[in-house]
């Protein structure tokens, strides 16, 4: 059941004041001012967004009683934590690292904080014993430090994963690991930031944000000879809004939208895959490795904070 008038939302708003949630006041402006929309999006359920704010408020709710975690978006995922080590204990637990085994292409001074190119290589055999299951990347003066998770497999060929990165202030980093034979490695970088990726000023109100349609870009070798190493390439224009920034039009708080969920799949089978937040700059480029070794199509899917969902495809044939 689809909804769009007041008394509709009202009610699931009402579920919610006592937490005096102060980003849902545009979510209430926006629905006084067009009653008749669907908070902007073409497929938003009275189910959908019960299931979201119930989300929010709990998370809310442990928030107050823990003191680390507060909800990443609308969708109910994991938190982020607002203390990078913390983060790290709740990944991992209580583990020893192993201070080598990650390369990091970081620059040590980032003119603008809002668009941070990195890269980073985890040398390794890419065998079922000897992979990354699992990368993090924080950023420790972030607002909240969770920047990505990266999943890879074999099927990858090369733990490598490059992309674009916000950060608020110079700060220290974290990219850690979890291997396949159960080691964990980590890499620590500071980086000076001139200008922070906050200061950065958006344009565009709820409004726009709300009808922005984003547009998908891949490129992946077409003939390839088996085994080979290909990159991958994908790309999505996406505001990335983090709910930090306030509209210059009426001073009011843009609410988040940004892509938190892109997989890739080579003859249907994930062999990457990422959990992403709003520290991904603007328009989210990545770039990682696949080592086909039959004919199949790479399928490309992208979720946002809206439950909206974009794909692409290409072909791969091996000659």
């Amino acid at each position: 059941m689809h909804f769009s008038d007041q008394k509709g939302l009202n009610d699931v708003i009402r579920l919610f004041e006592d937490h005096q949630m102060k980003f849902l006041e545009p979510l209430k402006k926006r629905m006084r001012k067009h009653p008749s929309q669907s908070l902007g999006c073409t497929s938003i359920s009275r189910r959908s967004v019960i299931k979201n704010l119930t989300a929010l408020s709990l998370s809310l709710i442990t928030t107050d009683l823990l003191g680390a975690q507060r909800l990443t978006d609308l969708e109910g995922f994991d938190p982020i934590w607002r203390d990078a080590e913390h983060a790290l204990n709740q990944f991992f637990g209580p583990v020893n690292f192993e201070d080598s085994g990650i390369n990091i292409d970081l620059p040590d001074f980032a003119e603008v904080g809002s668009s941070v190119p990195l890269e980073l290589y985890i040398p390794c055999g890419m065998t079922e014993n000897d992979y990354p299951e699992v990368v993090h990347f924080l950023a420790h003066g972030n607002p909240t430090p969770h920047v990505f998770s990266a999943w890879f497999t074999p099927e990858c060929g090369r733990a490598a994963l490059s992309t674009r990165i916000r950060l608020e202030q110079s700060q220290k980093i974290t990219v850690a690991a979890k291997m396949a034979d159960g080691r964990y490695i980590r890499v620590d970088k500071f980086i000076e930031v001139s200008l922070g990726a906050c200061a950065q000023v958006g344009t565009g109100d709820n409004d726009d944000v709300a009808k922005f349609k984003p547009d998908t870009k891949v490129s992946v070798e077409s003939n390839v000879e088996r085994g080979k190493i290909i990159p991958v390439r994908a790309m999505i224009s996406h505001p990335m809004e983090t709910g930090m920034r306030k509209s210059l039009k009426d001073d009011e708080l843009i609410y988040e939208r940004f892509v938190h969920y892109f997989e890739c799949k080579f003859n249907e089978k994930i062999f990457f895959k990422m959990r992403t937040y709003p520290a991904i700059s603007t328009n989210p480029y990545f770039k990682f490795y696949l080592k086909p070794t039959i004919s199949s199509s790479v399928d490309f899917k992208w979720v946002d904070s809206f439950d909206l969902i974009y794909r692409n495809q290409v072909d791969i044939n091996i000659i």
